[in-house]
């Protein structure tokens, strides 16, 4: 799919009006050229509908040899997102390629990719944060930023697969996206299903975890093979700014009274160092780990052989996740839009 941006020419033929009165509403002085407030209105309206961006770069008169890649980091930059945001810089560097940045939170993605569609971008990338309330499905559904994106290709990376509705994720492919990512309710499914033949019957959950394995068909089979299922509030809620370690320890503070009482055996946490930071706490007061009590965590940190506590952990696929990234820009242009889904790893410590 090869970028398509309308002209001002394309646009004035479409809604029948003249391109000096669609350049005085583009620039606000429409009042000034006492064109009415319904025509501005419908001109708005219109390149709403179309998906129409104004040129930027005309008028700056900037020019590229070679096609601008915009690049849109939506959401929190955390975990392995630092790692793809670094990998991906140094692929773009060494292969000496313009860029236009944009940073955007939630409910500010349309409004990014239009900025970088202003700045004439051949190639749209979105890094998706997982930081974001329910994996930025707001965002994604938005029908404006659907828009947009039939005028160029994009790719979303760290794209959820099975989070959202299967619809939302067949309309991105029908828009020409490609989503990479992985499924983290399957990895998560095949964590579940080991545990009984590990010996771990009561287990504590996360319960953003907890939500992601109840959208899969297998949840309830999943947890009958259990004898107690229970939930936590996510930690890190409103506290993305505090040491993921010190927060694990503040968890097993607060959760210590009922891991003993229930004689939980398994805990699900949502980060390595956050199970890091549990472990240390959790130890000192006498519980083995991980022969009394496995601890989960996620991303499989480099630093994980460092740390004293052995932890079980899932690992992102984040080599091949970005290698999927890196073949999609450099496919040529038309290529449809497809799903590049990687499979993570269940790692027991």
């Amino acid at each position: 799919m090869k970028a398509k941006y309308y002209s001002m020419t394309e646009l004035a033929d479409k809604i029948g009006i003249s391109r000096q009165v669609i350049s005085a509403i583009i620039n606000e002085k429409w009042r000034e050229k006492r064109i009415s407030e319904a025509t501005c209105l419908r001109v708005r309206e219109a390149m709403d509908r179309l998906g129409y961006v104004p040129d930027r770069s005309a008028a700056s008169l900037r020019k590229h040899d070679r096609s601008t890649i915009g690049l849109v980091c939506h959401g929190p930059l955390y975990s392995h997102m630092l790692v793809a945001t670094e990998k991906l810089n140094h692929y773009l560097l060494a292969n000496r390629m313009p860029v236009e940045m944009r940073i955007s939170s939630e409910q500010g993605l349309a409004d990014a990719v239009r900025d970088l569609m202003g700045q004439r971008v051949e190639q749209l990338v979105v890094l998706l944060s997982p930081m974001t309330r329910n994996f930025c499905e707001q965002d994604l559904a938005d029908s404006a930023l659907h828009s947009l994106l039939q005028a160029l290709p994009a790719t979303i990376y760290n794209f959820p697969f099975d989070v959202h509705d299967q619809a939302l994720e067949e309309k991105l492919l029908r828009l020409g996206c490609h989503l990479v990512g992985f499924s983290r309710v399957e990895v998560y499914n095949r964590c579940l299903a080991q545990l009984p033949a590990a010996g771990r019957k009561r287990i504590l959950v996360d319960e953003k975890i907890d939500a992601l394995v109840r959208r899969g068909s297998r949840a309830g089979e999943l947890y009958d093979a259990f004898e107690q299922v229970q939930t936590y509030p996510n930690p890190q809620t409103g506290q993305l700014d505090e040491n993921p370690y010190r927060i694990g320890e503040e968890l097993a503070a607060r959760l210590l009274s009922g891991i003993r009482e229930d004689r939980i055996d398994c805990l699900l946490t949502s980060s390595d160092r956050i199970a890091q930071g549990a472990a240390a706490v959790l130890a000192a007061e006498g519980i083995a780990i991980p022969r009394e009590l496995t601890l989960f965590g996620f991303d499989r940190i480099d630093a994980l052989p460092y740390f004293k506590h052995p932890i079980s952990t899932i690992e992102v696929p984040l080599d091949a996740m970005i290698a999927d990234l890196i073949r999609v820009i450099e496919s040529p242009a038309g290529e449809p839009g497809r799903a590049h889904r990687s499979q993570a790893r269940v790692h027991q410590g």
